[in-house]
């Protein structure tokens, strides 16, 4: 979060008598003159990049270590802090109260070179060298990632306990059987099917008196390895120049009972420094993190990493943590992300790897590696990578994005915005400005780099013309599969969610078709005075401990109810198919015609189907038939009269009727099972399907869509349950992972109900199919 942004009133009107200009949060070095900018801008070219004289100039400027060792931790279990309460001083609050002014210049540099580089930027000639996305009509392709679940989180009138705060900077943390969503200022607990099971809760209330108040840019990692929850979120009081990094361990892997909370002070190399832009990472010995440092006039002053000692966190003891700072070449440093301890690919040996914005220019990024801070502490720059080089597209700084309505959006600048681990490569992605050839639009740019030589295997560069895409985060499967979400929007469409990827055996460099997930429902308007609106500093991807499913959470605009923020999070799981989560993983071998599939069914003709199969259906209409749907429509789509293939599917309640309720799902359970299916006792069995589930507002949760498996046990393996919105009737797609069943007799059974207060109901399941 630009922190920076929102200083006093009476701070704002010093500094405007001075003449001064204030930077509402520079991620560079201090403000240029225009021809500062433009000798900046012309480093833009691969040509004016000197790669080695940088690192030879650079390397040997990293500072002397800073240690400090934290008191002991408050302890606070989770279940004793009531939900929903209100942060006294969230942004929206402290706005009312006049203490922040929302109509200064927000942006990372200052406003003379933020328009030369944006002006610059939308100069930029068609680049042949970009890949034009192929967008599938919300139907993913056979090669993009399948969707799994996708399910509402945190929106702009539960991210503060009734106040609110733009944007919402969302991260999400996965586990085996939870998942933590996280935004500006507060966070959500989920089990893996979309099931709350701890309401939004601000940070002040969790933190308390523990963490000063005034906190923002919250992080959420997994450890795998030690199957523990990490939380922290900045604090900043520019009164008292507090600047403060509050974090939280869970004592054991469940994140709804106990917690260990620290305050760690970050501004130990000099009392007037803060810190902003946290971003951490999980490692072997330490949970790392870095940040940019701020003087208290809110100039940048460098780059700084931290370790946090990390059995010491998860056992509740005191904390060392070892501070370095970077060379003012460095902004923003990213660490690695360990993934792969269950698949056996996590490194048991070697030093951390960052990687960092160097001379802010969307050209080089540094890759610094720090072995055993809290020993032999060698912090040293391994080199500087070239991505417009390896991509060979010429990058701009990232435009305002335009948006259905009217209104643009802030979409940042051209930072790395991850950097995560899997199989000996990282990977990161960012937002650049490139030209597909219909003019300059923000775009995603993606690498997978070998972090001990810092030289990048592959990378590529994903746009099309007159479509925006901005905040990626990108994850990668034990098979080195990569998934990557971001939002996009464009003249005709609100801001929404979307996700593409590759295979390990996808053409080096390129990616699949992009599918969206999650669709803007209404023009983005918040509580600051204009366009254009900041969007946010980044959204999150990360992957099951599983190595195969992964997980986001995107931003959408949403129709929250008020204009002052119209912003919605929406977390959804994608899978690939042939990926098994094995580790070391090799291309899956190409089966032979027709010797994949086990059982297939679109429904086209009767293959033996029973609803009702138990005879205990509580359903008085809507049940399961096999039938060409009617659609009907209430406050948007609520059954489809479209199939995804041919002209029938499993629906509960084919006609329309002569009212929208007519035939939809009412008094309970409705139920249909397959027929009986032998799966093969060997190769990698798997079921996908295509659905929905939509209904009408209703308060209650009891709504949903299950599928069960029933074999020498019966067990749920997938669902879907209603929410308090109203949910319009999409096709998606699931993919269930069945080697349990291997070798067994088995029929799927689907149930769908309206089982909770009386509401309009309606679902669809087609193109049903196992495969080995």
């Amino acid at each position: 979060m630009r922190f920076g942004r929102f200083v006093g009133l009476g701070m704002l009107l010093v500094l405007l008598g001075t003449g001064t200009w204030v930077l509402a949060r520079p991620v560079a070095p201090a403000p240029e003159s225009t021809s500062g900018a433009q000798a900046r801008l012309r480093a833009l070219a691969p040509a004016d990049v000197d790669v080695a004289a940088q690192t030879a100039a650079q390397a040997d400027t990293l500072s002397d270590p800073i240690t400090q060792t934290s008191v002991p931790p408050t302890v606070v279990d989770l279940r004793t802090i009531r939900p929903g309460q209100r942060d006294p001083n969230s942004q929206l609050d402290r706005w009312q109260r006049g203490e922040i002014d929302l109509d200064e210049h927000d942006g990372i540099i200052s406003a003379i070179e933020l328009q030369a580089r944006k002006e610059a930027a939308r100069q930029l000639p068609p680049d042949p060298e970009v890949q034009i996305a192929e967008d599938t009509d919300d139907q993913p392709s056979p090669s993009a990632p399948s969707l799994g679940i996708g399910f509402d989180s945190l929106d702009f009138t539960e991210c503060c306990g009734g106040s609110g705060n733009v944007p919402p900077d969302p991260e999400l943390a996965v586990g085996p059987n939870h998942i933590i969503a996280v935004v500006n200022v507060a966070f959500e607990i989920y089990d893996k099917n979309g099931t709350t099971l701890r309401a939004p809760t601000t940070f002040s209330s969790f933190f308390g008196s523990t963490c000063p108040s005034g906190v923002f840019d919250p992080n959420v990692l997994y450890d795998e390895s030690a199957d523990r929850f990490f939380m922290a979120i900045d604090q900043r009081n520019q009164s008292s120049r507090e600047s403060n990094y509050c974090v939280a361990a869970s004592q054991t892997s469940d994140p709804t009972g106990a917690w260990n909370l620290y305050v760690f002070d970050m501004n130990l190399s000099n009392s007037n420094n803060w810190m902003d832009y946290p971003h951490a990472g999980v490692g072997r010995d330490a949970i790392y993190m870095g940040g940019n440092m701020f003087s208290s006039s809110n100039s940048f002053v460098e780059a700084r990493v931290w370790a946090f000692n990390k059995s010491q966190l998860y056992a509740g003891n005191n904390v060392q943590v070892v501070e370095r700072g970077l060379n003012s070449s460095y902004d923003t440093p990213q660490p690695l992300e360990l993934h792969g301890w269950n698949q056996g690919t996590w490194p048991s040996s070697g030093p951390h790897y960052f990687i960092g914005n160097y001379n802010y220019n969307g050209v080089t990024y540094g890759v610094l590696s720090w072995n055993d801070p809290f020993g032999a502490n060698t912090l040293s720059q391994v080199g500087v990578v070239d991505l417009q080089a390896a991509t060979g597209v010429t990058a701009g700084f990232p435009v305002d994005a335009p948006q259905s309505g009217g209104g643009t959006l802030d979409t940042g600048d051209v930072r790395p915005l991850d950097f995560v681990y899997r199989n000996g490569s990282a990977w990161t992605t960012m937002t650049i400005g490139c030209n597909p050839g219909g003019g300059t639009v923000n775009c995603v740019r993606w690498a997978e780099i070998d972090p001990a030589s810092a030289t990048v295997r592959q990378a590529g560069v994903l746009s099309s013309s007159g479509g925006h895409r901005y905040h990626p985060d990108l994850a990668v499967n034990a098979c080195a599969d990569m998934a990557v979400g971001y939002t996009q929007s464009s003249s005709s469409s609100f801001p929404s969610v979307y996700v593409t990827g590759r295979q390990n055996t996808t053409p080096p460099n390129t990616l699949e078709s992009e599918t969206r997930v999650k669709a803007g429902e209404i023009n983005y308007t918040s509580f600051e005075s204009g366009s254009p609106r900041r969007w946010g500093d980044y959204t999150g991807m990360t992957i099951d401990p599983d190595g195969q499913t992964f997980w986001y959470l995107g931003e959408y605009s949403k129709n929250t109810g008020t204009t002052q923020g119209r912003w919605g999070a929406y977390i959804s799981s994608f899978s690939y198919a042939a990926c098994s989560g094995g580790g070391n993983p090799t291309p899956t071998p190409t089966p032979p015609p027709g010797g994949n599939t086990v059982f297939a069914d679109d429904f086209e003709t009767n293959k033996g189907w029973t609803a009702n199969p138990n005879g205990s259906d509580t359903a008085t209409t809507g049940q399961w038939e096999r039938g060409n749907p009617e659609d009907t429509n209430s406050s948007g789509p609520k059954q489809l009269g479209t199939t995804t293939s041919g002209q029938n599917d499993l629906v509960t309640g084919r006609l329309a009727g002569s009212s929208v309720g007519s035939h939809d799902i009412d008094g309970g359970v409705t139920s249909i099972r397959s027929p009986q299916i032998t799966l093969p006792s060997s190769g990698n069995l798997v079921l996908t399907f295509n659905y929905y589930l939509a209904h009408l507002s209703n308060a209650s949760s009891a709504d949903f869509l299950r599928v069960k498996i029933q074999g020498n046990t019966t067990n749920t393996v997938f669902e879907r349950l209603g929410s308090s919105t109203n949910v319009d009737a999409a096709w998606q797609s699931a993919s269930v992972n069945l080697n349990s069943y291997a070798g067994q007799t088995i029929t799927i059974l689907i149930e769908a109900a309206d089982a909770g207060s009386a509401s309009l109901v309606e679902a669809a399941v087609d193109d049903v199919k196992i495969t080995r």
